[in-house]
């Protein structure tokens, strides 16, 4: 069975459908540092590389060696092969410690006159867009956006309370006791150093996404508002 007519679309096409829903299929409510930090089995098992990111990965690959859940049962070997190269490459591009390599890596291209076609640019184009899916929150309209701080400040608030416990320095944004100063502060410079600066440049390959950088803006001055 061929991927083109089982999916409807390419092999990469395939892989791109699935890599976001391996992005955060095993949610543990901490990130990579604290797993590395604390050494964490994930961390060992995964040499402190991208550990969330290869654990949400190897978890959906055994999985789906299950019949009963094998999704790619009518696969060739290469045919899989050429999925599970997209989708790794997709979801490991969310670890924050890759951004500036790939976002560095997408602004040359954005650079060069000349078509997107190659394999290489169509992977980068996916690499970004799943990145900017990931952080897509701080674009949403303001009363969704709201609803999203509130779970980040929750979740980083318990790794923090986690930390302070374990006896740790707790990691930055994520002491409860400065939520009023700290938090706020949190979301502008992300806006500002990652979210706005990525979304402006992918406006610049998907123009019909210029509403996001708008509304991205609006949300980084409601938080400068309230300070």
């Amino acid at each position: 069975v061929s991927t083109q007519s089982t999916w409807g679309c390419t092999r990469e096409c395939v892989g791109c459908k699935q890599a976001p829903c391996v992005r955060a299929c095993v949610s543990q409510g901490v990130n990579n540092n604290f797993h590395i930090r604390t050494g964490a089995y994930l961390a060992l098992l995964y040499n402190d590389r991208s550990v969330l990111e290869n654990h949400h990965l190897t978890q959906v690959f055994d999985l789906v060696k299950n019949p009963k859940y094998n999704i790619f049962a009518g696969f060739t070997f290469e045919q899989l092969k050429d999925v599970r190269d997209t989708m790794l490459e997709m979801v490991l591009s969310t670890d924050m410690g890759n951004h500036a390599r790939i976002f560095q890596t997408f602004r040359r291209r954005l650079n060069e006159d000349k078509e997107w076609t190659g394999r290489e640019d169509q992977r980068l184009a996916m690499d970004i867009a799943i990145k900017m899916a990931d952080i897509s929150n701080c674009c949403r309209p303001a009363a969704i956006y709201a609803e999203w701080a509130k779970n980040i400040a929750a979740e980083f608030y318990n790794q923090g309370d986690t930390e302070a416990r374990l006896g740790f320095t707790i990691s930055p944004f994520m002491d409860r006791s400065k939520d009023k100063t700290d938090f706020p502060k949190g979301q502008v410079s992300f806006m500002n150093y990652i979210v706005i600066p990525l979304f402006e440049a992918g406006v610049q390959l998907l123009p019909k996404l210029d509403f996001t950088v708008a509304e991205a803006k609006k949300n980084k001055q409601d938080w400068l508002n309230k300070s």
